[in-house]
């Protein structure tokens, strides 16, 4: 059950923590909705109003900020490590901080299709179906932890890449 909404406003509904739960678990939008007994169109409203209240429209920056926030509950850790070389620790840095692979590749001074092949890579690793998930798994496996002392979102996508 995800955690009380108190750090936003207007609070997470219900429904939006439902919608962001599914994505945060690697379900597809048709999945999710399913899952929650509405149609695709009202789960992307309700994934596009939490990007609104968070300030994000990038799902893995919205499932990480959900998690440092208190508004889901961060996974329980994986039973294993994974060892990920520093260009995919980079990717899901990114990720976590809202980016999308193409800003990752600028930022890194990188080919976009090596990115993206680190992408797909890091998906693989870490047995993550989306972008959004691959975040969850990485909370999950001590990738991205929140930052001591400080609440700034750069912080995790600084400790991510220092992994």
């Amino acid at each position: 059950m995800p955690a009380s909404d108190e750090t936003i406003s207007p609070p997470l509904s219900p429904q939006e923590r439902e919608a962001l739960l599914g994505i945060s678990h690697g379900r597809t939008t048709t999945e999710t909705a399913c899952d929650m007994g509405v149609s695709d169109s009202t789960v992307k409203t309700y994934i596009l109003r939490i990007g609104g209240k968070l300030g994000t429209s990038e799902r893995a920056g919205m499932v990480d900020l959900a998690y440092r926030h208190g508004h889901l509950n961060v996974p329980e850790p994986a039973d294993f490590a994974v060892e990920l070389p520093k260009e995919q620790r980079t990717v899901l840095a990114g990720l976590a901080g809202g980016m999308a692979v193409e800003e990752i590749a600028v930022g890194a001074k990188r080919p976009l299709d090596d990115v993206r092949k680190d992408a797909r890579c890091l998906l693989r690793a870490l047995g993550a179906s989306s972008a959004a998930h691959a975040v969850t798994r990485g909370w999950q496996f001590g990738l991205l932890v929140p930052a001591t002392g400080r609440d700034n979102a750069g912080d995790v996508v600084a400790m991510a890449g220092q992994a």
